[in-house]
């Protein structure tokens, strides 16, 4: 009976400790597994299956721009883990043999840049750079990647060595072997499969970064995280589900390869010669795709949003000016502001939001336009975009893009029809409010219902927003910026401060969603085609600029960004659907009361303190 007890006992403990276990990896995977599914999803919303297809990943190989990100990703992960593992080795091999404070200065080195947060080596690499009057390209992303990468290597031989018999070697050495050959047929073999785990680690390291590579990345260099998230602003599309799951297929070998080697179930050369295959079949779509030739040819380098530049627009500009146009993506205002202040990158066009516009011209960052080559563009912007604060005179931006702030709401889960600000404070709404997480954005949404300026610079007007914006934060699902449309579609979120632009496509899929400008007026801003000081093809931006606002041209930008644009012509050649949509063509009247953002100067400090509180309340 004492037996069965015990027994009994042990089948309990131990049953719970497999059901905590599965919980885990249940957490773990399960998202990875509904990455893969929705990545055959027909619909292009992830939050909602309408059946199988494999459409996205025939579009995903259309897609020139995401897989030369992926091809810059190889190349720099590839060339960092080939450098890395080499100092990383020999570097590990010296450091085991340092004793003293020799070898406690030695791991302090090797310690640092793990611990440096990466923010702050991003801004040191991009500060170094400029020094050195190196312009950002892949190399620096190259050398940025080898600072921070090499220290796992490092620490991972190292560690492998230590646990090696020193006395190996010493009897390599004592049999009459000389240095190189007992390195070769003694040490490096010891050390083998720490290596081979370390420059796995750093390639996925290497492969992953965004942070450290936004700041250091220069024309043409664009790597897959960074495409990657600059798309995630207008939402989660199967054609990034397709690409994680290629990735996802393409990694687990390598792991799995990792764990056979450490246990010692696959020889040294059988692991390299599998690791060699799986990254040939990683790189073979890549090398037998044909590439858009553009060698020889005259370059234009432009720096923009995502969606900003159609595949139409962009070929039909080259075939007519027999060029190669080269983007880059970036994902805010103020990583465009930091590679302008660098000026070390060689972009000939960018395009700015109106307030940024302002600042970039103070800091004398931007080139004056040659107004006598841009007649098609001053003959069809509309006037309304025209002499604004930001730059009065139009003498270093020409409008680009516009759209509006508003609120997006389900009209089958929000049973009345909404105009105001007011309905995010509704305590019906609890839990399924959504505010963008945009300090600007979410202060002028407050300021504009309390019948203030969202521009205003007043400390009491500013502290009564903020007073507003902490009474309604109970009732905040979150703060998102990103997808919020992937929420209203599966019906998290009723009702959500929202920019017009990632609605266009999501109204299409689901017309439950209606999009509003509140009566109190809400945030209106455009964002402008300007050339920088330093940009190497000056001429040829002109005529991009100039190209664009041919009607037809802003016409097939709307078809395809679903962005509209300030060309007083361009509706003529647009789908009626999106004619027919608020979210791009809003009535003139719902505008009355919308303001452009601007520079608040130094009283952005208030605005920046005041959203920490309410942020961490």
């Amino acid at each position: 009976m004492a037996g069965y007890s015990v027994m009994t006992n042990w089948v309990r403990r131990n049953s719970g400790l497999a059901s905590a276990t599965l919980m885990v990896y249940a957490l773990l995977y399960a998202p990875i597994v509904v990455l893969v599914i929705f990545s055959f999803n027909r619909s292009r919303l992830s939050a909602r299956w309408q059946g199988f297809t494999t459409e996205w990943y025939a579009a995903l190989w259309r897609n020139d721009q995401l897989f030369q990100s992926l091809l810059n990703s190889l190349i720099v992960a590839g060339a960092a883990t080939l450098v890395c593992v080499a100092v990383g080795t020999a570097a590990a091999i010296v450091a085991a043999r340092a004793r003293g404070r020799a070898r406690s200065l030695l791991d302090g080195l090797v310690y640092l840049p793990l611990v440096i947060p990466e923010i702050v080596i991003a801004v040191a690499m991009l500060i170094f750079f400029s020094l050195l009057s190196l312009n950002l390209s892949l190399w620096t992303i190259i050398i940025a990647h080898i600072t921070f990468c090499v220290s796992f290597v490092i620490m991972i031989v190292g560690a492998r060595l230590a646990g090696a018999d020193p006395s190996l070697q010493e009897a390599a050495l004592d049999l009459g072997a000389n240095e190189w050959t007992a390195f070769r047929r003694v040490t490096l073999p010891l050390a083998a499969p720490g290596i081979l785990s370390a420059g796995l680690l750093v390639f996925t390291t290497s492969f992953d970064d965004y942070l450290i590579t936004s700041f250091v990345s220069g024309v043409g260099s664009t790597t897959l995280p960074l495409q990657i998230y600059s798309m995630l602003k207008r939402g989660i599309t199967p054609e990034i589900n397709a690409i994680s799951t290629i990735i996802l297929i393409a990694t687990v070998p390598l792991v799995f390869i990792a764990q056979r080697l450490e246990r010692g179930a696959i020889k040294m050369r059988a692991a390299l010669a599998a690791v060699a295959g799986v990254f040939l079949v990683m790189t073979g779509p890549l090398l037998a795709r044909s590439w858009p030739a553009g060698r020889g040819l005259p370059q234009l380098n432009i720096y923009t949003w995502t969606a900003y530049l159609s595949p139409r627009v962009v070929q039909g500009f080259e075939g007519e000016f027999h060029c190669k146009v080269n983007y880059d993506l970036y994902d805010s205002n103020e990583a465009l502001l930091a590679k302008l202040q660098a000026g070390n990158v060689e972009y000939d066009l960018v395009m700015p939001t109106d307030y940024m516009v302002e600042i970039l011209i103070r800091q004398g960052l931007l080139a004056p336009l040659d107004k006598s080559r841009l007649s098609v563009a001053w003959r069809n912007v509309d006037p309304r975009f025209l002499g604004q604060s930001c730059d009065p005179k139009n003498e270093y931006s020409v409008p680009y893009a516009w759209g509006t702030t508003g609120l997006a709401y389900r009209s089958d889960l929000v049973k009345e029809k909404i105009t105001s600000w007011d309905a995010l404070f509704d305590p019906r709404f609890a839990g399924h409010i959504l505010l963008l997480d945009d300090t600007r954005e979410v202060f002028g949404m407050a300021l504009k219902k309390l019948g203030y300026s969202l521009n205003t610079t007043n400390p009491e007007e500013i502290r009564r927003a903020r007073d507003l914006l902490l009474a309604e934060k109970p009732l905040v699902k979150g703060y998102n910026s990103s997808n919020f449309e992937q929420d209203l579609v599966s019906g998290d979120a009723w009702i959500a401060q929202a920019f017009n632009g990632n609605l266009t496509f999501a109204v299409r899929d689901e017309p439950r969603i209606v999009y509003v400008i509140p009566r109190e007026g809400a945030t209106i801003s455009f964002d402008s085609a300007c050339i920088p000081r330093n940009a190497p093809h000056k001429d040829l931006a002109h005529e991009f600029i100039n190209y664009f606002h041919r009607p037809e041209v802003a016409s097939a930008f709307i078809n395809d960004s679903g962005f509209n644009t300030p060309n007083l012509y361009a509706a003529h050649g647009v789908e009626p659907w999106l004619l027919a949509q608020p979210a791009v063509f809003p009535e003139p009247g719902s505008l009355s009361k919308c303001e452009f953002m601007r520079d608040v100067g130094p009283a952005v400090a208030l605005y920046d303190r005041y959203w920490t509180e309410i942020k961490s309340c």
